[in-house]
């Protein structure tokens, strides 16, 4: 039977804090004040105000450049071979010690380029792939390195006073999330400089964000209560003191909370064997639960449309020794799972408004150490796949060295006698002008750089 709800009762907890202490007479609820609803102490007033806390938290309203795609920022972290990745060579080349049969390197569908021999799920995306090469990274730093691929901006220590590119995506965002966290992501820098304030959900903190939702349909109808009667309040402050920035701030974060209640958005942050189904048919032994898990969750919440940017990544590249047996079974359980994770977006029509952005600390050395290892190297690449782009193609250029060479902006191709040289300034400006437009960055970010090679869509 139904429990009925003791209505006293729960006028009784909308005036009472946590130390239950009174916010006014339970007589005086219907009228509460511009001043109790902006200082009270209550759960659920708490609730509204502290939005910072809330999935989705961020500025009141849509930013000046709403999303046009979104982001999916991984980090494969440690540095990565670019030679059984993104710039696989023939065993020719000069100076390169190989590990390898260059035949074994998968070759894009529908393309000529290649990659690396363990990505046999990525080469098969074909058009919706773009090999990013040559990445003049400037520093061999595992402080420095990612720093510079998830800001833009080169620092010795590690230390720039930027926000990330996912956090600026995020921060012109009013999705439900805009931004999660989930495991292997970086530490996403949202305090630099962001026209919007913006909050992160992240992954030890999810159990935290899912109790907040209402779990029964009792509880769901008691939140709900609360939740009108704080609105009711509202209205009558509004009557009597006209309009208020944070009155207003708490009308928006009222109006938003009850969405996510009716929507019971608290479920869809939680995953169930039908979630993770996807990605366990035919499985390699070496997949890890924990990063299925987040591409899991990962395509849940683009499917439902509560997020703008996920940030997730994947350990163990940093090895100095045994590179061959080290790295196959990474790479391959990535391989495994990004192509179902593509596969499930492009099947529900949502691939070309979601951009993928692969990328990791700087790249390995050509020459193999005495531990059949390669060792840190200046040097790096990035995979984009899907947000629209043309693929099945190359951007960026290493010579027979496995050394950056000058490009051409427009086509990506070698430029004999040219300046240019791709960095991750480049590639920054490159997804913010996928997800944002070109003139986010010509008027905010200029120091990066976007260009043409990179922003090129199938339909232009």
């Amino acid at each position: 039977m139904k429990k009925k709800i003791d209505k006293q009762a729960l006028k009784e907890s909308i005036i009472k804090g946590p130390g239950h202490g009174h916010i006014c007479h339970p007589a005086q609820l219907p009228d509460l004040t511009r001043r109790e609803l902006l200082l009270g102490g209550t759960y659920m007033a708490g609730f509204l105000m502290a939005s910072q806390f809330l999935p989705g938290a961020r500025a009141l309203g849509a930013g000046l450049y709403p999303p046009q795609r979104r982001l999916v920022w991984i980090n494969m972290s440690g540095g990565w071979d670019i030679l059984e990745i993104t710039d696989p060579k023939p065993s020719s080349t000069s100076g390169i010690d190989m590990m390898y049969d260059w035949g074994a390197a998968q070759t894009l569908a529908g393309g000529t380029d290649r990659i690396g021999r363990w990505l046999t799920n990525t080469a098969a995306m074909g058009q919706d792939v773009v090999v990013v090469r040559g990445l003049n990274m400037g520093t061999t730093s595992h402080d420095a390195g990612p720093v510079y691929m998830d800001t833009g901006v080169l620092s010795n220590s590690g230390n720039v006073n930027a926000a990330s590119i996912p956090a600026i995506v995020a921060s012109e965002s009013s999705a439900t999330i805009p931004i999660i966290q989930l495991n292997g992501g970086m530490n996403t820098k949202i305090d630099r400089g962001l026209l919007s304030p913006v909050s992160v959900v992240r992954a030890q903190n999810l159990n935290l964000y899912r109790s907040m939702y209402p779990e029964s349909s009792d509880a769901l109808e008691q939140k709900m209560l609360v939740l009108n009667y704080l609105n009711s309040s509202i209205e009558r402050a509004r009557a009597r003191t006209g309009e208020h920035d944070r009155l207003n701030a708490v009308a928006s974060a009222h109006s938003k909370i009850q969405t996510q209640f009716s929507e019971n958005v608290g479920s869809k942050l939680e995953l169930t064997n039908d979630d993770r189904s996807p990605f366990t048919v035919n499985a390699p032994m070496t997949v890890n639960n924990g990063m299925r898990d987040s591409f899991a969750l990962s395509l849940k919440l683009l499917k439902n449309n509560l997020v703008t940017c996920l940030n997730l990544g994947v350990g163990g590249f940093d090895t100095h020794a045994g590179q061959e047996r080290s790295m196959q079974p990474i790479v391959e359980s990535f391989d495994y799972l990004l192509g179902r994770f593509v596969a499930e977006l492009r099947a529900a029509n949502q691939l070309d408004n979601t951009l993928i952005v692969i990328y990791s600390d700087f790249g390995r050395t050509p020459k193999v150490n005495n531990s059949a290892g390669r060792d840190h190297w200046p040097v790096g690449g990035a995979l984009m796949v899907g947000g629209g782009i043309l693929g099945g193609r190359a951007v960026g250029v290493t010579d027979d060295n496995l050394r950056t060479v000058s490009i051409n902006r427009e086509t990506g191709a070698e430029e004999p006698g040219g300046s240019f040289t791709l960095s991750p300034s480049n590639l920054g400006g490159a997804v913010l002008e996928l997800t944002l437009g070109a003139t986010y960055t010509t008027t905010y970010r200029t120091y990066l750089e976007s260009i043409p090679a990179l922003t090129r869509l199938k339909t232009s």
